[in-house]
């Protein structure tokens, strides 16, 4: 027969086992890496996300940048707090609108047993599910962070 071949088929090998993570990457420590990495403090992603609100919602009496400022500012830092889990999607919506983050990674985090988490940097947030994925130096961190692989 014209494509009858006589190779050895070869036998599946089950999946190497996941090294556990002593500290697992929480969803608001993701945000915090991203936030850093992006080098804004919390007042600048403030004022991004109350001119973002501004530009996109309708608008109620005394909504002023300032004020608005304000408000995303406890929002943020709420979100920020060790543990911490946004409430909305859309919450997480708009901060990716004027953060770069991968939303996924972030609902990943905050919804995923740490064995089913995906592999983010520690230095920088940035993880193998981003458009420019990076290389891995260590287990923890990229070779952005960490160029000569001695873990940090």
């Amino acid at each position: 027969m014209y494509l009858n071949h006589d190779f050895p088929v070869a036998k599946p090998r089950p999946p190497l086992p996941r090294i556990a993570d002593p500290k697992p990457m929480t969803a608001s420590e993701y945000i915090r890496l991203r936030r850093r990495a992006a080098k804004l403090s919390e007042h600048d992603l403030a004022q991004r996300m109350a001119s973002l609100y501004v530009s996109t919602a309708k608008r109620r009496p005394g909504d002023t940048i300032a004020t608005l400022t304000k408000a995303m500012s406890l929002i943020l830092r709420a979100i920020e707090l060790p543990g911490a889990v946004a409430r909305r999607r859309r919450t997480i919506a708009s901060l990716a609108a004027v953060l770069p983050f991968d939303v996924d990674v972030y609902w990943q985090l905050a919804q995923c047993p740490p064995e089913r988490h995906p592999r983010v940097c520690r230095g920088c947030g940035t993880s193998a599910h981003d458009h420019d994925a990076p290389r891995w130096a260590t287990r923890t961190s990229c070779e952005r962070c960490d160029p000569a692989g001695d873990g940090l």
